[in-house]
């Protein structure tokens, strides 16, 4: 597991500029991009942290029908390949997108080939970027230059 965020807060004071912040709580506006973290902000985080990664290596352990302790073993940030996750139990098959759609449309039982809907993407120009409003096109969406922490993990 990984957090990270920018922290802005020189360039605030280097524009003059300062984050006025009303709050209810201690831990209201922890991982504001405008200040840096205090110890007990960090012990906190470090806390959510720790305890995200015992979830997903249980999570992990029990969808793989895997001791804790083999999978906290891989779980330290590696990325691994295909062949080398299937060596290790953490895949079942190697495959291609259409070998997983595929196997989808047979495990949900559709018959035939399965036809594909996909989105078509809007041609954005240079003189679009230069003039126009291109927010709608922000993969991260509109909230980019408001640093948020996030966590997130994701198993089935």
């Amino acid at each position: 597991m990984i957090a990270e965020w920018v922290n802005y807060a020189d360039l605030l004071e280097w524009a003059k500029l300062r984050s006025i912040v009303l709050k209810t709580g201690e831990f209201k506006d922890t991982g504001s991009p405008t200040r840096p973290l205090t110890d007990r902000e960090r012990t906190y985080f470090q806390g959510l942290i720790d305890d995200m990664y015992v979830q997903f290596v249980e999570a992990v352990a029990d969808g793989r029908k895997m001791e804790v302790q083999e999978v906290r073993a891989l779980a330290d940030g590696r990325v691994f390949t295909g062949r080398d996750g299937r060596e290790r139990k953490l895949v079942d098959e190697i495959g291609n997108f259409q070998d997983a759609v595929d196997l989808t449309a047979k495990l949900v039982g559709i018959s035939g080939r399965p036809k594909l809907i996909r989105a078509s993407r809007q041609r954005v120009t240079l003189l679009d970027v230069l003039t126009g409003d291109i927010s709608h096109l922000n993969p991260f969406g509109e909230q980019t230059l408001k640093s948020q922490i996030r966590f997130l993990y994701l198993w089935k």
